[in-house]
């Protein structure tokens, strides 16, 4: 379990933000900047991406709770300042805290915090219509050609982008802005927390639900907040959508395992069968060697020599009767081996079968 550090150890003076926004000393910022908007979090990973295809750019999204101790607001520190030793850069940083909505967490961000680590690259087909052109470029296989900014533009700023995709959306009809509202929020929803929501599906059905639930909520308003506000029925929409899924996703794990317990059990039961027909064929093997013994020899004029041993004499030859015996005791240990295992990975069985979902 990961402590939180002490409150009077975190850096949070104006100079430890200074230090952090300027380029030219942020390697020695004990602070890791993170974001509250996952808009913000598409653009730059998008736009990191296309400089350099051949970095793996993936968005982590941060369970805020885990390190509530440890993180602060840019803005937050960005305003204790005195105009005085204002940076020169300081209403600079400050429209950049805004825009990207910064968190600096102190130190590092603990595993357990992380609910999932997406690529841009599964992100992107799963974006609203608001996000892509309308003729798509189906020859364009890493879909950057489809998306409605250009992510090429150096001076295409954040605002900008933010601006564009606002008016793209409420150009759209009525119809579509529903869907991307509630369908296609829920799915960008999905694809950010997938991995975390099969974990917790049956651990905390409820809060799985509602976590997922209250993030595509959060993206359904980002491009037109007065619109969903006017439709208040989105909300519900949403938290059954996410329920719904939830449900399928909860049954088709109950099924994987159930799946799972026939398939061992037929492993168990054609093992128990290998195991009876090796003990019917030692007992006919024993029966056939008593049967010769007790036959008297043939008679016969012509003077033998005595058949050399093939075993020392020390070694004591077993008994016929005795192997039944031996292999009864080696098939009920192998069995109850098998048994012991079955009932382990029946407990332990952490596998868990991807649920695909479509929304048209």
């Amino acid at each position: 379990m990961t402590t939180s550090p002490d409150q009077s150890a975190i850096p949070n003076s104006y100079a430890d933000v200074a230090n952090h926004m300027d380029w030219s000393k942020k390697s020695s910022s004990p602070f890791v900047t993170t974001s509250f908007s996952f808009a913000w979090a598409i653009w730059e990973a998008t736009r990191r991406y296309k400089s350099n295809p051949k970095q793996a750019v993936e968005i982590a999204v941060i369970d805020a709770r885990a390190v509530a101790g440890r993180a602060v607001t840019a803005l937050e520190l960005l305003r204790k300042g005195a105009p005085k030793e204002r940076h020169q850069d300081h209403w600079k940083w400050y429209r950049f805290a805004t825009e990207a909505q910064d968190v600096l967490i102190y130190g590092y961000v603990p595993g357990t915090a992380v609910l999932s680590s997406i690529p841009i690259l599964s992100l992107i087909p799963k974006l609203p219509s608001y996000f892509l052109n309308p003729n798509p470029n189906e020859e364009e296989k890493n879909f950057f050609g489809n998306l409605t900014w250009d992510v090429t533009q150096q001076r295409s700023g954040y605002q900008q982008f933010c601006q564009q995709m606002s008016e793209q959306f409420l150009r759209s009809s009525t119809e579509v802005r529903l869907r991307d509202t509630t369908t296609s929020s829920v799915r960008l929803a999905m694809c950010f927390l997938r991995p975390w929501f099969q974990r917790f599906a049956l651990k905390d059905f409820q809060g799985a639900v509602d976590n997922v639930a209250e993030l595509a909520y959060i993206i359904a308003r980002w491009p037109g907040q007065w619109w969903v506000r006017e439709h208040t029925e989105i909300w519900d929409l949403i938290q059954s959508m996410v329920h719904v899924i939830g449900e399928e996703v909860r049954d088709a794990q109950r099924i994987h395992a159930l799946n799972e317990v026939t398939r061992l059990q037929g492993v168990v039961s054609e093992l128990q069968l290998l195991t009876d027909e090796f003990m019917s064929v030692h007992s006919r093997s024993g029966s056939e060697d008593s049967a010769d013994e007790g036959d008297p020899p043939e008679t016969s004029s012509a003077p033998v020599s005595a058949p050399a041993p093939l075993v020392p004499p020390e070694d004591t030859q077993l008994l016929p009767g005795k192997t039944p015996s031996t292999v009864e005791t080696a098939s009920c240990v192998l069995t109850s081996f098998l048994f012991g295992a079955f009932a382990a990975l029946f407990v332990v069985n952490s596998q868990r079968r991807d649920l695909a979902l479509h929304f048209i």
